[in-house]
């Protein structure tokens, strides 16, 4: 009897040990197998095309946040999915090392790189198709070497607005207004992809006007620069506050002041002002000015004319 509660317990010993064993053995297969995962997918990203530093630089910020292997592989594993199929990648891996760096958990980051990848193919086409335009084509071709540059800077402004939910048909819509040929003349590839990349970060309500896509071309073709363009949505913002006109108003004043000569930094001022309706500025031959001493583009306006709206000129 003794003999056989000894071999019992030595029985019951041993099975303990050998469950032990495997339960500690599978922390360290899955965390194996969680690696090989991540290295496999940064082997595709590198032989695809990305950055080996960009690369290291996302999984030292991962780490730093305790972000683990096999989420941070499903982060990157888009980035490799679209530079295997040769579209561009470096907006995703921007976006991965903004957020990384403030902060974003994981699990917030994942729906916008997924919509970033959902989007790519879409703004490689909408860019394509128009830097391959017969009306574009000398535009282009007037780059030379930063060919490659702009489209890379197209697509991502293409991408930012699709992102945000922009439509397509927006964005083609705002594309073929800057193709005209007179547009064309005095834009920079900055300046134009500039005008692709505010359409997020105009108001809902004017971005829905009919009026929108050729005022954003009468600014490029009224001289705006990238840094004027970029003050445009801000201060289209100011103006609808300060005035409260329609959508609509806004628009025309706004084209109108552009048509009327007024300097871009005026125009951003104005509009910052509330003063919608700003006659020309004085002194130019052929146009209405204001009285001798009056302030270039001052008009009766919409606002009540006090401050800046924050904004430097």
């Amino acid at each position: 009897m003794q003999h056989e509660n000894s071999y019992s317990l030595k029985n019951y010993v041993t099975g303990l040990a050998i469950i032990l064993l495997l339960v500690l053995m599978l922390p360290a297969k899955s965390w194996s197998q969680q690696v090989q995962d991540l290295q496999q997918i940064t082997d595709r990203a590198i032989a695809a095309g990305l950055d080996r530093n960009q690369i290291e630089q996302i999984q030292e910020r991962a780490a730093g946040r305790g972000i683990d292997n096999e989420m941070l592989a499903r982060l990157m594993e888009p980035a490799a999915d679209l530079a295997e199929r040769g579209m561009p990648s470096d907006f995703m891996v921007q976006k991965m090392l903004e957020g990384l760096a403030k902060g974003v958990p994981a699990g917030r980051m994942m729906p916008v790189i997924e919509s970033i990848h959902q989007h790519t193919p879409g703004a490689v086409a909408l860019s394509e198709q128009w830097m391959n335009r017969t009306d574009v084509t000398p535009f282009v071709q007037s780059m030379g070497g930063q060919q490659s540059r702009f489209r890379g800077d197209l697509i991502n402004a293409s991408l930012k607005s699709l992102t945000q939910e922009v439509p397509s048909e927006t964005i083609e819509s705002v594309l073929v207004e800057l193709g005209n040929p007179a547009v064309l003349q005095k834009a920079s590839p900055q300046v134009i992809a500039a005008a692709v990349g505010i359409l997020p970060d105009i108001p809902a309500s004017m971005l829905n006007e009919a009026g929108m896509q050729q005022m954003i071309s009468r600014a490029v073709q009224g001289g705006f620069s990238a840094v004027d363009i970029q003050k445009l949505p801000g201060a289209m913002n100011a103006a609808a506050k300060r005035s409260q006109l329609p959508s609509a108003s806004i628009l025309n004043g706004l084209s109108n002041q552009i048509d009327n000569g007024i300097p871009a930094n005026q125009v951003l001022q104005n509009l910052f002002n509330g003063n919608i309706n700003a006659g020309p500025p004085n002194g130019i031959p052929g146009r209405p000015g204001g009285k001798p001493g009056d302030r270039p583009g001052q008009g009766q306006g919409n606002g009540n004319g006090k401050g800046n709206g924050g904004f430097k000129t």
